[in-house]
């Protein structure tokens, strides 16, 4: 996990500095400084990185280059797409067609 894997996972999860900071029990300073300057001791970069798999990010490294994926829970999922319906026009049922020739 790089400075800017870092940061996207934290803007995929939602999480200011202060909520990531408190999650993995190091100073907000320690997160920011990770996320500019890359610096960061292995054990606590260990423990960002398993909190946003566990939190359902995926770091991908790969031929075609690295990234992210966020995996939503059932729940959050269909949160999402209930929020989403609220937003959808509603559709006119059809009428049904009536043959001309009886």
């Amino acid at each position: 996990m790089n400075s800017e894997q870092c940061r996207v996972a934290r803007a995929m999860m939602g999480w200011t500095l202060k909520q990531l900071s408190r999650n993995v029990r190091v100073a907000q300073r320690t997160i920011s400084e990770s996320e500019t300057e890359g610096r960061i001791r292995p054990e606590v970069k260990s423990r960002i990185r398993s909190l946003f798999v566990i939190s359902g990010i995926e770091f991908i490294e790969d031929d075609d280059g690295i990234g992210l994926k966020r995996r939503f829970n059932l729940d959050e999922y269909l949160g999402r797409e209930e929020g989403r319906a609220s937003y959808l026009p509603i559709a006119e049922p059809a009428s049904p067609m009536v043959d001309a020739a009886g």
